[in-house]
């Protein structure tokens, strides 16, 4: 069965691209043949993109900026292990930056299912087009439509009113949805009339020796041991709780920048700017004692190697997700809802019980398992 994924834009974040390679590897693993398809925004006109490159300049003109005018020159040297990574260990399609051109690549592959999801593809201010991640260029198209853990990023409402009316026409044409995080349940009943159930994120579905196997031997143990530091929004607070927590607990401190998300982002030496290969990324959690994160994946990745971690709440990414991921592993105390140091230290020494965590993992597994299984490789569970 060949089975096209629509998820976020791939190469500046390390969760997407993990994401996005653990659900092809599981759809690999049943003999079929996954596509991710390469939504980007919208390609922009002479006019919008004349505007832009002004405002910028004025912006910096006025110290209010801190990256180039144009900034998007720098993202193929930024990205380039990244990039290189996705198109060794990932199947994709060309490049689409319009409905028209999402529309027209369906109509000539011959797919027979595509899968919405994981990471925050509902979440109208990170998607490229909101209703194209509700299928609306499938009209007349017949085909499997199933979404696998399908992110809202947050517990509240996001959509204006326009948004709401067609995605919830759109959704109701899926034939099964699940979400990531337990509160996207209430959110597709409440808004978009539609029962979900609630699985794993794809990257969950693989266990750590997939994970040691990608990563390769010359890059474990590589490193020293110590305490991996992932933030992907890195503040002076953060910064300063991971140097103090290292000094406090006798740990080396190592790591990896933030993720290029956006433009508004200073490029003072290039060579720093530029993203480690996902592997060696990887690697940062299978090599260390101890993770201090405010990232969504970096808590996954953590689990999945057995570590002693802590997260900084990050509201602006989205706490319903963290929320949802550490209270259905019974973890929530390793949640800082500010960079305290003192809780900080009170914490990262206390033990996690694996064995009990990874009984709960083997449960949610087997549920996220199972609706692959009847909805997307149509096996009866009989």
């Amino acid at each position: 069965m060949k089975v096209a994924i629509m998820t976020q834009p791939l190469g500046a974040n390390y969760g997407g691209i993990m994401q996005a390679w653990a659900l092809q590897q599981v759809l690999k693993g049943a003999g079929h043949e996954p596509v991710t398809i390469d939504r980007r925004s919208d390609a922009k006109g002479l006019i919008y993109n004349a505007a832009r490159l002004s405002y910028r300049t004025l912006q910096k003109m006025l110290g209010k900026r801190q990256a180039p005018v144009n900034f998007e020159r720098y993202l193929p040297y930024i990205q380039k292990n990244t990039q290189a990574f996705i198109a060794q260990h990932l199947s994709m399609s060309e490049l689409l930056d319009s409905t028209a051109k999402l529309k027209a690549h369906f109509e000539r592959e011959d797919y027979d299912a595509v899968i919405v999801g994981s990471d925050q593809t509902w979440r109208p201010r990170y998607s490229p087009n909101i209703e194209n991640y509700f299928l609306d260029f499938l009209q007349g198209c017949e085909m499997a439509r199933i979404s696998y853990a399908s992110s809202f990023g947050v517990d509240c409402w996001e959509f204006n009113k326009a948004q709401t009316k067609r995605c919830a026409k759109l959704a109701k044409l899926f034939d099964a949805i699940s979400v990531r995080e337990d509160s996207g349940i209430e959110l597709c009943r409440i808004h978009l009339g539609v029962d979900a159930e609630h699985v794993l994120d794809p990257t969950m579905l693989m266990d750590r020796g997939d994970y040691e196997q990608l990563i390769g031997l010359q890059r474990l143990r590589k490193q020293h041991e110590g305490m991996f530091v992932y933030f992907l929004d890195g503040t002076f607070e953060k910064n300063y709780l991971a140097d103090k927590l290292g000094e406090e607990i006798g740990e080396s401190v190592f790591g990896y920048g933030s993720d290029i998300l956006d433009d508004n982002y200073a490029l003072i030496d290039m060579g720093r700017n530029v993203m480690p290969d996902p592997r060696d990324w990887l690697a940062g959690f299978a090599n260390s004692k101890f993770v201090l994160t405010d990232s969504f994946h970096g808590v996954i990745f953590s689990i999945l190697f057995n570590k002693s971690f802590l997260v900084v709440d990050n509201k602006a990414r989205g706490s319903a997700r963290m929320d949802s991921l550490l209270r259905s592993f019974s973890v929530s105390e390793r949640l800082l809802e500010h960079a305290d140091v003192g809780a900080a230290v009170s914490l990262i020494n206390k033990e996690i019980d694996y064995s009990r965590l990874h009984s709960y993992l083997d449960v949610a597994r087997n549920r996220s398992n199972r609706f692959i299984r009847l909805n997307i490789f149509g096996e009866n569970d009989a």
